[in-house]
């Protein structure tokens, strides 16, 4: 089912309900052009003192009246919150906190989005993020930085630039996957074949990846 825009902008952050705190909203809000809360997120948005453009969901973890707060209520059952939040906005870039982490069927069920949608989204959390690698991607990290790579569908890789490279190498959950790798050098170059490898980086890289990822989103 189609579903028009209700938010478009450049970079959106999008806040669930899960896991999260004020520094690692504002950390990752200060990349971002708007807000949206993914129906709980609202408190945390509103908590880390942040202005919210838009309220999604079934709204059922409001505990607390949204007064004059803009809010698009979806009851459909079928899909989450995050969900609901991806097919009604648009954007070049989705940042999202409150969605890693907690209960392991809804950060499961996240990794599910992920892979359902083509255009760039990051989850974040303290430590790490996270997202799916596009056809061709690369990246300047420092030399032995942790990195991982888990095939969430079976795919066909190439991974130079790694302690334990990938060469034209078929992946999947239950073969081959690529967890524990380091940088060996300076920067990583992947090459996938389909949309399916989740990479797991350090927080700290948000930046860079947000550029290197908006290069590519133009060039699809």
């Amino acid at each position: 089912m189609s579903h028009a825009i209700a938010h478009k902008s450049a970079i959106i952050l999008l806040v669930g309900a899960g896991p999260t705190n004020t520094n690692m909203i504002l950390s990752a809000a200060a990349h971002a052009s708007s807000l949206i809360a993914a129906d709980g997120g609202f408190k945390a948005a509103t908590d880390a003192g942040l202005d919210i453009a838009l309220v999604i969901g079934d709204m059922d973890s409001q505990s607390e009246p949204l007064g004059s707060q803009s809010v698009l209520k979806m009851t459909a059952q079928d899909t989450t919150d995050f969900e609901k939040c991806l097919q009604v906005c648009d954007a070049e870039v989705f940042l999202g906190v409150g969605f890693l982490g907690g209960r392991l069927d809804h950060q499961m069920a996240a990794f599910s989005a992920l892979l359902k949608d083509k255009r760039v989204v990051i989850l974040i959390d303290d430590h790490q993020l996270v997202f799916i690698v596009p056809p061709e991607f690369q990246l300047k990290l420092e030399h032995g930085t942790d990195v991982a790579f888990y095939p969430l569908v079976g795919v066909r890789a190439d991974a130079a630039g790694l302690q334990w490279p990938l060469y034209d190498t078929e992946m999947a959950p239950d073969e081959l996957i690529s967890t524990s790798n380091k940088v060996d050098g300076s920067f990583i170059k992947l090459k996938v074949d389909r949309h399916g490898l989740l990479a797991i980086l350090p927080v700290q890289y948000l930046a860079t990846v947000i550029k290197e990822l908006r290069i590519g989103s133009f060039t699809k």
